[in-house]
């Protein structure tokens, strides 16, 4: 009767060797994804700047352009800032902050390239629900009336 010894087989990978690989694979991955958002973002960084400081504590975050693969839907310009108060109840007071965002975003980009601009507001409260308005803006209409 013969039988075989796991021992004497000889192993194709060692466990460092496996180890290490998925060590680079990782950091690999992650600095595939931070390059990724970095080309994505970069069009954007001088208004989220300009955002975060006329701003302070918004947070915010500037997106742009039309869904992949979906000619039909318009350009948009996706803007989503936190505020400290319920944007439910302050109707006047975001129409004005919505005038002000655009403006400033028309002076670092060309609004003319956005068919549509989504602006998000939300207020995180913690370890609550986070309260979510979105106004949407032609912005057509919105360059005729400046």
């Amino acid at each position: 009767m013969t039988s075989t010894d796991p021992e004497s087989q000889p192993k194709l990978f060692k466990g460092r060797t496996i180890v290490f690989s998925l060590l680079i694979f990782g950091l690999l991955m992650s600095g595939s994804l931070y390059v990724f958002q970095a080309v994505n973002s970069f069009k954007f960084a001088e208004t989220q700047k300009a955002l975060a400081r006329e701003f302070p504590n918004s947070k915010p975050r500037i997106e742009g352009g039309r869904l992949k693969g979906k000619e039909q839907n318009p350009a948009t310009l996706r803007i989503t800032m936190a505020v400290t108060f319920n944007p439910h109840d302050h109707e006047d007071r975001l129409q004005k902050m919505s005038d002000q965002i655009l403006e400033i975003t028309s002076e670092n980009l060309n609004l003319n390239e956005f068919e549509l601009a989504e602006l998000h507001f939300y207020q995180a409260i913690p370890e609550q629900k986070i309260i979510m308005r979105e106004i949407n803006r032609d912005m057509k209409t919105w360059l005729d009336q400046r």
